[in-house]
């Protein structure tokens, strides 16, 4: 397949699922032997992995209205670059990429990767005149591909449903390693461990997640919750809301909070059920991650979570902010260990059968190499 001439760009400041996909993403076709450039906010986690994955990086501040600085630096790096493919991965940063499409006669393809659903409708001729430059949109679930036809001003065709994918053999953790952060973390070998990993954002639903777990421990005194990620931008009231609650609660001893963590493969290996308690998942790239560690999973039944986990066969999913399902689920897997192996050993299966790294990537470059064919 022919080497592409590809431009990412994203401007976020926060540090979650799109970001690491978007990441992980150019570090793989990098890999595939592309020709790529990141541009990226100076002051965004993002732009801090990129660089630590030796990945070409520009600089630029893509604020929200607009900023003609960062239009004449996406203008030179289009013509410098030869930029066959621009790949955007927020739909905000796409009136820059207008603008700098003006100046220049020869035109790269436009994708938009639709990371999260919107409730705001962009039929406006304003929007309409922006998404004019769109080829294709990347979504990664159907309950994406949905709410984008329902909210954008595109049509059936441009709109393409592909999956994340994951790398599997890094999620091949040894018990060594499972003892050895189990030391690390203060947590018993015989301790039942849930885990979840997530920005702490209220919309994750770890308030809902807290109070379910310490129903369990009423019964059960040798369990512990594990939560991994940090606050997102703006969110570190509720990051304090959620402590008074575990302390609230009386359970302080026996939640973790880790901060954000670069070793996921590893964190999961500590687990025994993963738990994803969000009120609202466009897709859950987490959940990928957890079958491929052959965990199993509890999991809100929102968006494009059915994508990747099937009830009763993978996982269990329960109603968004639902404390009692929640809890009954969390009961039900602490008991029964073998359902916790069935549930995670076909998780593994179906990561194998429908998500691997390889097979989505092979497909985002069949994508890119037909817009070129046209």
């Amino acid at each position: 397949m022919k080497r592409f001439n590809i431009l990412y760009i994203s401007s976020s400041l926060a540090w979650g699922g799109a970001e690491i996909s978007a990441v992980k993403l150019a570090r793989a076709m990098k890999e595939r032997r592309h020709n790529l450039i990141f541009a990226a906010h100076p002051k965004g986690q993002i732009i801090k992995e990129l660089m630590r994955n030796e990945i070409e990086v520009i600089k630029v501040r893509l604020i929200r209205n607009f900023d003609p600085i960062a239009v004449f630096k996406l203008i030179r790096v289009l013509k410098k670059k030869k930029i066959d493919i621009i790949h955007v991965h927020m739909s905000r940063d796409l009136v820059h990429v207008f603008w700098a499409l003006k100046f220049i006669s020869r035109k790269p393809h436009v994708i938009l990767q639709k990371q999260v659903s919107s409730k705001v409708l962009k039929k406006d001729y304003f929007h309409k005149k922006i998404y004019s430059i769109v080829s294709k949109i990347f979504v990664l679930s159907n309950f994406l591909r949905e709410n984008v036809l329902y909210t954008c001003p595109v049509t059936d065709d441009k709109v393409v449903v592909i999956h994340g994918g994951i790398d599997l053999s890094k999620y091949e953790i040894g018990d060594k390693v499972r003892e050895k952060l189990r030391t690390e973390l203060n947590i018993p070998n015989n301790s039942i461990v849930f885990g979840t990993i997530a920005r702490i954002d209220r919309a994750k639903g770890l308030i809902e997640l807290v109070q379910a777990f310490s129903k369990l421990v009423e019964n059960n005194k040798d369990i512990r919750l594990i939560i991994v990620g940090e606050p997102t931008v703006g969110e570190e009231t509720f990051f304090k809301e959620l402590k008074n609650q575990v302390s609230k609660l009386k359970v302080q001893e026996l939640v973790l909070f880790t901060g954000f963590r670069s070793d996921i493969p590893e964190i999961l290996s500590v687990f025994d059920i993963f738990v994803l308690a969000s009120y609202g998942e466009a897709f859950g790239y987490v959940l990928l991650e957890a079958s491929a560690a052959k965990l199993p999973i509890i999991a809100t039944d929102s968006g494009g979570v059915r994508d990747i986990v099937e009830d009763g066969k993978t996982g269990i999913l329960v109603e968004s902010y639902d404390v009692e399902s929640l809890f009954r689920a969390m009961d039900t897997l602490i008991k029964n260990v073998s359902l916790r192996k069935k549930l995670g050993c076909a998780g593994r299966k179906r990561m194998e059968a429908r998500f691997t790294k390889e097979n989505i990537l092979d497909k985002i470059e069949q994508e890119y190499q037909s817009l070129l064919d046209d």
